[in-house]
């Protein structure tokens, strides 16, 4: 599938890496070792410009963008997640269980659900894209609300009457703000950072 063509969000003069994952896991567990893997080997090949470097994709690839930004944010010149769950409770629907999930089940969500660790993309410029009428939408809302409690807002781009999918003239320019973004690199010495975690 991914052979057939380039990926849906080609920015210009971009090496566009598409881990595996190992697995459709949103690169969780071993998927996110794999992303560094192939980042690295892929940095071995090519002359990548680490102040350059973003994360982006769309559903699961989503998920992923919400995961690797929030977590690792001083990896990434910017971040654009397109649709995509962010966390655990919403999106399995856990709360509508006639008993609510253990205690340390809960505590475990905290390993890799963004919603926690929104605080964490004040220094990552973070585009998120959904369809108007994609029921995934509801995690850039959660995201936007977890990020308006730490004082930051998401700036977010909404495909007009449109599902599951990039909706031709906002992908348009989505991807000529992500080139911008590209064009100015990551800031190696900001003034002030934020970097929240758990242990």
């Amino acid at each position: 599938e991914r052979e057939a063509g380039p990926p849906q969000l080609t920015p210009c003069d971009t090496v566009t890496l598409i881990p595996y994952g190992r697995f459709c896991n949103a690169t969780k567990f071993a998927g996110e070792t794999d992303v560094f893997e192939a980042l690295a080997a892929t940095r071995a090949e090519q002359p990548i410009d680490p102040d350059r470097i973003l994360v982006a994709g769309f559903s699961m690839g989503g998920a992923s963008t919400w995961h690797l930004a929030t977590h690792h944010p001083g990896l990434w010149s910017s971040a654009s997640p397109g649709a995509g769950f962010a966390e655990v409770a919403n999106y399995q629907r856990s709360y509508l269980a006639k008993e609510p999930p253990t205690w340390w089940e809960q505590k475990l969500w905290n390993w890799y659900g963004a919603t926690a660790y929104a605080g964490n993309l004040f220094n990552v410029p973070t585009i998120a894209y959904s369809g108007e009428l994609d029921p995934q939408k509801a995690s850039a809302d959660l995201m936007e609300q977890a990020m308006a409690a730490e004082g930051l807002s998401l700036d977010r781009l909404i495909g007009p009457k449109t599902e599951h999918k990039y909706e031709p003239a906002t992908k348009k320019e989505l991807i000529a703000r992500l080139e911008q973004l590209a064009a100015n690199g990551r800031d190696e010495t900001p003034r002030e950072i934020r970097f929240s975690t758990y242990t």
